[in-house]
């Protein structure tokens, strides 16, 4: 009997994406939100918070690069050489902290990780051991609790860089994009610090992506957003957006670093 099981977001109530299911490996509702974890036959296995595509096996490297290697390049591009620490906001699934210790452990002191849903790290761990495979390094400091309370603590001019790998901003995620955590940001960070940000589509999120960009402006001296494709989010082509008092490369990257 064939698998007629499709899993479907719905964006914006005008467009969707439909992938065909295989076989669904994990469906359970944490504290925050819904986690569901499935098989496709081309993607591999993919992964949906609250019915909002995450990532796949085929696609995630596309969306860990272009914000781990954009914000890295201009806070080494600035003279910072060594003994770095970075905080991610978010980033359950491991993959930003996976190509930060990577690419670049060499220049890292800590990776500070807060993640607000310790059963996405949990699930992660379990059904993405590939994309999760740092979140024991011994550099990294892993927190299960709430960013935004996390930076209202953290100490003055600590961060070189800042990498918020959040879910999109509404629900919990909603002030993420607020000028009043740009502020706070700004005070965690070095005065060469650099922070980026995953900004949503700029086809189908145009008012969120819009409303970064002027909040983050309020706050910082230069601000620069880049593009880079995803194949499981709205229209393909994602958006990010870096802030600091110098952004040393304000060019998109090369499409060829994601074939």
């Amino acid at each position: 009997m064939p698998n007629n099981i499709w899993f479907s977001e719905i964006f914006k109530d005008n467009q969707g994406l439909t992938l065909k299911v295989s076989e669904v490996l994990l469906k359970k509702q944490s504290v925050y939100q819904e986690i569901l974890i499935f098989k496709n036959p081309h993607l591999g296995t993919v992964m949906a918070l609250d019915g909002a595509l995450m990532l796949s096996d085929l696609d995630e490297h596309m969306y860990h690069h272009a914000l781990t290697s954009y914000g890295m390049q201009n806070v080494l591009g600035n003279g910072t050489a060594s003994n770095l620490n970075i905080l991610v906001v978010g980033g359950g699934d491991g993959g930003i902290v996976r190509d930060l210790f990577k690419k670049y452990e060499k220049y890292i002191n800590k990776v500070t990780m807060v993640e607000i849903d310790e059963e996405v790290i949990n699930a992660s761990l379990k059904f993405f051991p590939k994309i999760a495979s740092a979140l024991n390094h011994p550099k990294l400091d892993l927190r299960c609790e709430d960013a935004l309370k996390f930076i209202e603590t953290s100490p003055e001019g600590y961060f070189d860089l800042i990498l918020c790998d959040s879910t999109d901003p509404v629900g919990f995620a909603a002030g993420l994009i607020e000028e009043d955590f740009y502020k706070k940001v700004k005070r965690t960070m070095k005065a060469h610090g650099i922070f980026c940000a995953q900004s949503g589509s700029p086809f189908f999120q145009k008012d969120e992506l819009e409303k970064a960009q002027k909040n983050l402006a309020k706050v910082f001296s230069e601000v620069h957003t880049f593009y880079a494709p995803m194949l499981v989010y709205p229209g393909v082509i994602w958006s990010y957006t870096a802030a600091g008092e110098a952004i040393i490369n304000k060019k998109n990257l090369d499409l060829a670093e994601f074939i």
